[in-house]
């Protein structure tokens, strides 16, 4: 079997200063990590209330690993529905204010079922263009027509929507895009949905245990949780453990208990893991203190980027700095790298052409020092590669 495109299509992606590697972390995901043996400031974890290593939710770890083992075993529908599981699902109903929810192993695995699940032939799916890859991979597999509506466009939606004569129309968006920081226009969605008859799903990954006032979502942020059909969101992002959930009606839950491939032939979700997300989500709810903090900390660091003369539009935990070319991108992530703080740098294909920038992301753990060091440290690298304040990105 001849092999040589796998060196030859890695070489292409190096002259194109698109190759990625791995990089090692040593320790949990804190506002200060070990990487190479040497400490950096960390804004590029998803770990925005620092639950990742909170000391409640590694002991529900440990303690719920102790009574069930490490593995569930089976699929839910074999021996792999647990108690826990049961409780996890009925506090993440709780917390997004629905009559029902299901756990699954991935948010991956979350978007392909709900897509897959719902669609079919005679349906139709209309996606922002801007939606996140699990989303564009579930349009694929859905055997679905599937239209894109220009990004957080709903007036282009509602046309869309109006021409077409599928039976079944399906309406997916990111609540937080995870590459702009920016918001869905909820209202206007819902707006459009209700209108034309058409089933409305939200992605909360970045918008769970993010947005105020509770932390509970986009629907939630904007006081429409009645009129979301399907919330998707994720453990692995704010919650700080791993899988992901949808949040809807009982006769939904019980639908995709049935009909949803990923649900259905996916080994359930480690018990210990359920427990030590069980614990997120109870301390989501009591610790207001941990989402106050990450918007103080959200605030401060737009402020110290508008006193260097680097506005920032974006109005969540996620911060774009847009920088262009592929290799400037590169060369500003690794000057940040070299002074102590890692911002990863982002290029096509997860970006469009052109638009290669850092992707910061802030965290309830970050002191204000590391914030204002951070600030300093991009403009100075910013600087040494030509790029003024109307170079950054206006998410």
């Amino acid at each position: 079997m001849d092999l040589s495109f796998l060196s030859g299509e890695v070489e292409e992606l190096k002259a194109k200063g698109r190759y990625r590697s791995l990089r090692r972390v040593s320790g949990p995901q804190e506002a200060e990590v070990v990487i190479g043996g040497e400490k950096r400031l960390n804004f590029s974890s998803n770990n925005y209330l620092g639950l990742a290593n909170h000391p409640a939710v590694v002991a529900a770890l440990v303690e719920t690993a102790g009574r069930y083992g490490v593995g569930s075993g089976a699929s839910r529908l074999i021996c792999g529905h647990m108690d826990v599981h049961a409780d996890l699902e009925d506090a993440v109903a709780r917390m997004k204010g629905t009559e029902a929810a299901l756990s699954f192993s991935a948010g991956y695995l979350a978007n392909l079922g709900i897509l897959s699940t719902l669609s079919g032939p005679g349906a139709t799916i209309f996606s922002d263009e801007l939606n996140h890859a699990s989303i564009v991979d579930g349009c694929r597999l859905a055997r679905a027509r599937v239209e894109v509506y220009r990004h957080g466009d709903a007036g282009h939606l509602s046309d869309l929507l109006g021409r077409s004569r599928s039976r079944r129309k399906i309406v997916v968006t990111d609540g937080v895009f995870s590459m702009d920081g920016d918001l869905a226009p909820l209202p206007d969605l819902v707006e459009a949905k209700e209108r034309h008859g058409a089933i409305l799903v939200v992605d909360d990954a970045h918008a769970t245990g993010v947005l105020p006032p509770h932390g509970r979502g986009t629907a939630d942020h904007f006081g429409m949780r009645d009129r979301v059909d399907i919330q998707m969101g994720t453990f692995s992002k704010a919650l700080g453990t791993y899988g992901a959930y949808i949040g809807t009606t009982r006769a939904m839950v019980d639908y995709f208990i049935n009909k949803c491939r990923p649900f259905i032939f996916n080994t359930g979700l480690p018990p210990a893991l359920a427990g030590a997300t069980l614990a997120a989500v109870n301390l989501l709810e009591k610790e207001r203190g941990l989402l106050a903090s990450l918007w103080r900390n959200q605030e401060l660091f737009r402020r110290e980027m508008a006193k260097r003369g680097r506005p920032v539009a974006s109005r969540t935990a996620i911060v774009p700095i847009l920088v262009g070319g592929d290799r400037e991108t590169m060369a500003v992530a690794k000057a940040l790298f070299d002074r102590g703080v890692f911002i990863p740098g982002i290029r096509p294909p997860t970006v469009a052409e052109g638009t290669g920038r850092l992707r910061l992301t802030l965290m309830a753990t970050h002191t204000p020092e590391m914030i204002h060091t951070a600030a300093r440290e991009i403009d100075r690298a910013l600087k040494e590669q030509g790029i003024e304040s109307h170079g950054i990105a206006q998410a």
